[in-house]
């Protein structure tokens, strides 16, 4: 098994998720945990288990077995649920949690990395791959990143195998590369800028981190004034501004099932089953 970490970031308010229209052919079960729960800890699949569940076998057949998970204070119930699973495939789970500074939601993903690894210092010495809590990535995808050594990397996403609209690019990052090196991340693009990419690569939120290199970008990441949100995003455009090679970008073509509306739930369980 490798010893390098897994951090899933889980600590989410899913505004979207519960302002979202419901589906006919969603249960009540379903429509309460996506009003109640964040989007990691919604189950799916004919398992019945959280989406974060399936994100966790899958490190693990990359070969990972440590795992820090960011959490929000008023998590017991997912907390409960992590530790029971922590026992039954014989990993290692610590918790980071996200303080909201006495506001209604999280300051951003950027943000929630800064404060993890002040609570968790061994991290500002090590590598650590990063990805979201209700995104379904893969094995192969969780591998690329652990073979890399030498430098921050991350996956770019060829659009075209995402099997999502047009519209939904709106709500990814868009990466420009140069020479295998991210050359510029634009966080949510308007149209006018994704039109002007003829070939369109996007993040999906999974990073693989050397701390001693990124923490200085998390700690001093500005709040982006449209969103109110500190975003990993903008660490990272900040880092490559000051060393142009310091994030390599490996392009995949797959698809990433993503749970940010009702109507995703059943995607995702058809993708699974």
């Amino acid at each position: 098994m490798n010893k390098i970490p897994i951090v899933i970031m889980a600590a989410g308010v899913s505004s979207r998720m519960r302002s979202s229209s419901v589906p006919s052919n969603i249960s009540q079960k379903l429509i309460n945990q996506s009003n109640q729960r964040v989007k990691g800890f919604i189950q799916a699949g004919d398992g019945n288990e959280p989406i974060i569940f399936y994100i966790i076998k899958n490190s693990l057949k990359a070969g990972i077995k440590d795992f820090y998970i960011i959490l929000s204070d008023n998590s017991d119930q997912f907390q409960k649920y992590l530790k029971k699973l922590e026992k039954q495939l014989s990993i290692q789970i610590k918790f980071g949690f996200q303080d909201f500074y006495g506001k209604s939601k999280p300051l951003g993903t950027a943000d929630a990395l800064f404060q993890l690894m002040n609570q968790r210092q061994e991290l500002k010495k090590k590598r650590f791959i990063v990805c979201n809590s209700d995104n379904l990535y893969s094995s192969r995808a969780i591998k690329i990143l652990l073979n890399e050594n030498n430098y921050n990397s991350m996956i770019a996403y060829d659009y075209s195998c995402l099997k999502y609209s047009e519209k939904r690019l709106l709500s990814f990052s868009i990466l420009k590369i140069k020479k295998n090196f991210l050359e510029s991340i634009i966080e949510k693009p308007d149209m006018d800028t994704i039109k002007s990419y003829s070939k369109r690569y996007v993040s999906m939120n999974i990073f693989s981190f050397i701390g001693d290199q990124v923490y200085k970008y998390f700690k001093d990441c500005p709040v982006n004034i449209k969103r109110g949100e500190k975003e990993i995003a903008t660490a990272i455009q900040n880092m490559i501004g000051d060393n142009k090679r310091s994030m390599i970008v490996y392009p995949l073509c797959e698809h990433v099932p993503d749970l940010t509306f009702k109507e995703d739930i059943d995607k995702i369980s058809q993708f699974l089953n």
